[in-house]
């Protein structure tokens, strides 16, 4: 028998190890997708993030009182993670000028599906060229949309995740969430316009 994550979450208050690895291992995945995403695949940042939301779940399980999903609870330990990571790597930049985040050779952070596998390999050379060209084309244009947009982008397109659970989880009204991400899909297609067929 399969258990809610509201059992789940009962059991792990009560100490019960099996039910909070459980919890965990259901939610691992999206939980590091996220991460990815926002650290425009930075693997290493991403699993930083991953495990640092774990950890922050574990010490305040007690104060969830279910108000939401537990998987939008833990998305918003995500999102609030990702921005104190963010908030503590600008701080450091400004006192270490000499400090720099590795950067490729135009200035951006390596592609987010570099490392992804291919699933078709018996592609045409060319298309696997024009792809990753493209692919590197919107991870530049994602970096150059604002953060809060780039944000909700990401969750809504990556993630599959509907405007109340992103409004949720940044603590935005949803019209803002659809505000930004109109924005985002408007500025994405003038940016990637030449590449229209």
């Amino acid at each position: 028998m399969v258990l809610k994550d509201e059992d789940l979450l009962v059991r792990a208050r009560e100490q019960d190890k099996d039910a909070l690895d459980e919890l965990f291992s259901r939610y691992l995945n999206q939980a590091y997708a996220i991460a990815f995403n926002m650290c425009s695949g930075d693997h290493e940042q991403a699993q930083d993030i991953t495990q640092e939301s774990f950890l922050k779940v574990l010490r305040n399980i007690n104060r969830f009182k279910g108000e939401s999903e537990f998987s939008t609870w833990l998305y918003r330990i995500i999102y609030n993670t990702y921005l104190d990571g963010r908030k503590k790597r600008l701080k450091l930049a400004n006192i270490f000028s000499f400090w720099r985040i590795k950067k490729d050779k135009d200035g951006f952070g390596k592609e987010m599906l570099d490392d992804m596998p291919d699933k078709n390999e018996n592609k045409n050379p060319l298309n696997v060229l024009q792809t990753k060209h493209f692919d590197q084309e919107i991870q530049k244009a994602l970096h150059l949309l604002p953060e809060k947009q780039r944000n909700v982008f990401q969750l809504k397109v990556l993630n599959e995740m509907s405007i109340k659970e992103i409004a949720k989880i940044t603590g935005s009204a949803e019209g803002t969430v659809k505000s930004h991400l109109f924005r985002a899909t408007r500025a994405l297609q003038k940016t990637l316009s030449d590449w229209k067929k």
